[in-house]
């Protein structure tokens, strides 16, 4: 999640920054047509691949963060079934501390120190007891 958010964060300064430079060049093409060299294409090109991860990027991070909220990996929401929950999730403010920890102030560091550290040790999960009593129980054939 950090990875995403700081990949996006990198591209969106790109494009937001590179809006002035194209401007002031497409003012200096119309100015004077002679201008236009080699350059212009492989910086507007470069321009739209930019805009266009940054689309990707915000559907991704969108994805992603809903699945930090309803507690899922990947591979368990693919398999999930139709409006099921997870019997891991446990609210979404915790579900968001059991990947970030409990500091919010950290939860923008690349690195974890003590305060940081994600709940759990990353083997056991804490689960919602009343999923799993109602995934383990099975009525009794009458």
């Amino acid at each position: 999640m950090q990875l995403l958010f700081y990949v996006y964060l990198s591209v969106l300064i790109v494009v937001t920054t590179s809006v002035p430079i194209f401007y002031s060049h497409a003012v200096q093409v119309i100015d004077n047509p002679s201008v236009l060299d080699w350059t212009y294409p492989i910086m507007t090109t470069a321009y739209l691949l930019a805009v266009m991860l940054l689309c990707t990027l915000t559907n991704f991070i969108k994805f992603h963060v809903k699945l930090v909220l309803d507690n899922y990996t990947t591979i368990e929401n693919l398999e999930r079934e139709e409006g099921a929950k997870s019997k891991f999730d446990i609210g979404k403010r915790r579900n968001w501390e059991q990947v970030f920890g409990s500091n919010q102030y950290l939860w923008w560091l690349p690195w974890h120190t003590q305060a940081s550290r994600p709940i759990g040790d990353g083997a056991r999960w804490r689960v919602h007891y009343t999923r799993v009593i109602d995934e383990d129980e099975e009525l009794p054939a009458d």
